[in-house]
């Protein structure tokens, strides 16, 4: 399936999904998480956008980055670790203020998706954000990606410079693309 047409599918899906499935599918990718997330580890997250169903992370325990966009016309971004938020013009929470973590000292980044395939592929939002982002991460940097729904069987359109995950996780299993 084609990366856009995989978009307009699982956003659909998201849409309909019942309220209680989503919190328990949500419990379900925590508990699979949450022992990658040991003291020690430098971990960028993602605040959940309360208008995509985006499964949140808050009630992980730790010191997390988040995501702030530099530039929406080059699709660059910043991990800050930051205690206030702001929305952007996106609806996205974003960090207000804060430190700016370099790149290269992160152990793990949490990614959230809209699907992966079975290769480790994953489809965003198309703006290719987290692609340039994860090209300037260390090259054992964990890339584990966070879904609500099971892989689809192959993602068409891979480019090169699409970086695929380390680890998938979903609500029925994790998998490990290592």
């Amino acid at each position: 399936m084609k990366k856009a047409e995989i978009r307009k599918i699982v956003l659909a899906q998201r849409t309909e999904l019942p309220e209680k499935e989503f919190r328990e599918r949500s419990q379900r990718v925590i508990e699979f998480l949450t022992p990658f997330l040991t003291p020690g580890k430098t971990i960028a997250s993602f605040k959940a956008i309360p208008h995509r169903n985006e499964i949140s992370l808050d009630s992980l325990e730790g010191d997390f980055a988040f995501p702030r966009v530099i530039s929406a016309a080059e699709g660059t971004m910043e991990m800050v670790l930051a205690s206030e938020f702001t929305s952007s013009e996106w609806g996205i929470p974003e960090p207000v203020g804060g430190t700016v973590v370099k790149p290269t000292d992160f152990d793990i980044v949490l990614i959230p998706l809209l699907a992966f395939d079975k290769n480790g592929q994953r489809v965003g939002y198309g703006k290719g954000f987290y692609d340039r982002y994860l090209a300037l991460c260390r090259p054992d940097c964990l890339k584990i990606g966070i879904s609500l729904f099971d892989p689809v069987d192959l993602i068409e359109q891979v480019e090169s410079h699409d970086i695929p995950l380390d680890i998938a996780i979903c609500p029925t299993i994790l998998y490990d693309f290592r």
